[in-house]
């Protein structure tokens, strides 16, 4: 079983992978990164090979982390993450993330933040909506280094980030991977009693390799790997398969993964 799951896992991550470099080099692809400048077509394909999957498989989505079942507690949860991972976020503007010395350093931000998250939330604290706000704050000053942003661009990289990158991601990896093998591994650890295992491991790891891939690179055909950014992306991955973990859904995660990135990107307008 646990072969068959490997197997099957890869298999998924493989194909996609293999159809988002078809479609990036495609006219379409080219198309959409011109008048764009983003991976809506791309991102959609992430989506759609893993929900194609399971829906053919005739999988319970929800136990695949699609559910929006106590979406009051699933904010409350993005909530109180929020402020740690968007500090996390920043750090990213005054590092090169793709060389050693700023691997590293991000690599030691996301395990501080792993168990910042761990900590806040195992307390379980009441929800406050500012605290988004104070992310938002946190994250304005660390990275209004341009002043380009404007209302569509805005808007593009709010649906970009949250419903296509952030959604799609968290999809592919903590809800797909990681719960399939969640199923034949079990989830034989604990952090502040929220109970893990290899799916989550084996999942931040293949986040990682993404990375490692370099998703512009794949679609330009430039073929450059980025083993270092795969590194410290890897520790985000924990974070990410970790809330998912607390919380039984994606909906958290998908918010933390995609909503700082959406906020950088509309300040500083690209």
């Amino acid at each position: 079983m646990k072969t068959k799951a490997v197997f099957e896992v890869i298999s998924i991550f493989g194909l996609t992978m293999l159809l988002i470099v078809l479609v990036g080099l495609s006219p379409i692809g080219y198309w959409e990164r011109q008048i764009t400048n983003r991976y809506f077509v791309e991102y959609a394909v992430i989506i759609a090979v893993p929900l194609i999957w399971l829906v053919i498989t005739r999988r319970n989505l929800a136990s695949y982390g699609l559910s929006m079942r106590n979406l009051s507690y699933h904010l409350d949860v993005t909530a109180t993450s929020f402020v740690p991972v968007a500090i996390a976020s920043a750090t990213v503007a005054f590092v090169d993330y793709r060389h050693w010395s700023g691997a590293i350093i991000l690599a030691g931000v996301k395990i501080a933040v792993l168990f910042a998250v761990g900590w806040l939330l195992k307390r379980k604290p009441t929800r406050n909506g500012r605290s988004f706000l104070v992310g938002a704050a946190i994250l304005i000053p660390c990275l209004n280094l341009a002043s380009k942003a404007t209302l569509g661009n805005t808007i593009s990289a709010f649906i970009f980030y949250v419903f296509f990158l952030g959604f799609g991601e968290e999809f592919l990896f903590r809800g797909y991977i990681q719960s399939r093998l969640n199923a034949v591994f079990g989830r034989p650890f604990q952090l502040y009693g929220v109970n893990w295992g290899w799916g989550a491991i084996i999942a931040s790891a293949l986040f990682g390799f993404m990375h490692v891939l370099n998703l512009g690179s794949l679609v330009s055909g430039d073929w450059t790997l980025s083993w270092w950014w795969g590194c410290w992306t890897f520790f985000g991955g924990l974070v990410l398969g970790f809330v998912r973990e607390k919380t039984g859904s994606i909906v958290a995660p998908t918010i933390l993964h995609g909503l700082p990135q959406a906020i950088a990107y509309a300040i500083l307008g690209l």
